[in-house]
């Protein structure tokens, strides 16, 4: 018999590799499609996110009133607000200020009273969490902005509800409750008993919502910050990336925000490198004090101040 050519070689050698260059070339086409319907699915879940809040004055500053850039800022100021869907004056039950200093790689969580007696614009003196109820987003931000003196990037709400399923959906979360906890009123019961434990939804509501104790806002203010560390911790998880699926439909339920797909992703990502317990957290100062029959906390303005620029501003503070 005569050589085979060089045509006949490679093509008895292709057919017997292309069952394999098949196989591979559906496994590649497969995987290109999920992700595209993964990439569809994310973008129309934050379709839901990135929306007006519906009622009344509480609507979000149109996106063409701040400037659309898909990158963060050398110092990102997120403004989280929990909202009390329950309470009909949609007063902000919880103020936090999120600071990201891509600089120093320093994330910190600044926690406002919601007793603090600011100038809310327009209408003068009063409790900083009146400002939402006054003219929504928009407003609450004005003020902090103003009482603050920085610029407040972006905005984050949430509401009690989805607070609770998204704790359960992650197989609620590990605390330290440092005290017997009891308070039975109109809208809230919360019996809780001391010692490290598994806490869901539910529970964990009760824990940042206590205040029946001498520390009062302040105390509700510090368990805040303990159970969104132990949140983040939770959620960064590797146990928990299989529970995204369901996460990410009731996050869009429940959390809206003016931060742009691109940007959360680069903010997700820089937080999940972040060891939790490196994370800053801190409250504004102020004295109880009652005003005309109405109780206040009055800001420590000079410390405010030096605080603000240092972990917020990213002012070096001179030695003495």
């Amino acid at each position: 018999m005569g050589k085979k050519s060089a045509a006949e070689k490679s093509g008895k050698k292709g057919a017997k590799k292309s069952p394999f260059y098949k196989i591979f070339l559906y496994g590649v086409v497969i995987i290109v499609l999920l992700l595209v319907i993964s990439g569809v699915w994310l973008k129309s879940l934050w379709d839901q996110i990135h929306v007006a809040l519906p009622g009344g004055n509480n609507s979000i500053p149109p996106v063409s009133e701040k400037e659309k850039d898909p990158s963060l800022p050398d110092i990102l100021n997120v403004l989280i607000l929990g909202l009390d869907s329950r309470d009909p004056s949609s007063r902000t039950d919880t103020l936090l200020l999120l600071t990201l200093n891509r600089g120093n790689g320093e994330i910190n969580i600044i926690s406002i009273p919601r007793d603090m007696r600011v100038n809310i614009p327009g209408y003068g003196m009063d409790k900083i969490n009146h400002a939402y109820a006054f003219g929504g987003i928009s407003l609450t931000m004005e003020t902090v902005e103003n009482f603050l003196d920085i610029n407040v990037d972006h905005y984050m709400t949430t509401d009690f509800e989805g607070f609770i399923n998204i704790v359960d959906i992650l197989g609620g979360i590990e605390l330290e409750v440092e005290k017997k906890m009891r308070y039975y009123g109109i809208d809230v019961t919360i019996d809780l008993e001391p010692g490290l434990q598994h806490l869901d939804g539910n529970k964990a509501l009760q824990y940042v919502r206590f205040r029946s104790d001498e520390e009062g806002d302040f105390g509700r203010v510090r368990r805040q910050q303990e159970c969104l560390k132990a949140l983040l911790q939770e959620i960064i998880t590797f146990k928990n990336i299989l529970q995204i699926p369901r996460l990410l439909p009731e996050i869009a339920s429940n959390i809206k925000t003016d931060l742009e797909l691109e940007q959360a992703l680069e903010l997700a990502n820089k937080l999940k490198k972040v060891d939790i317990e490196q994370i800053n957290t801190f409250t504004l100062p102020g004295v109880p004090r009652n005003i005309d029959g109405i109780s206040y906390v009055v800001p420590n303005e000079e410390e405010i101040s030096c605080l603000v620029d240092c972990y917020v501003k990213g002012i070096e503070m001179k030695q003495s």
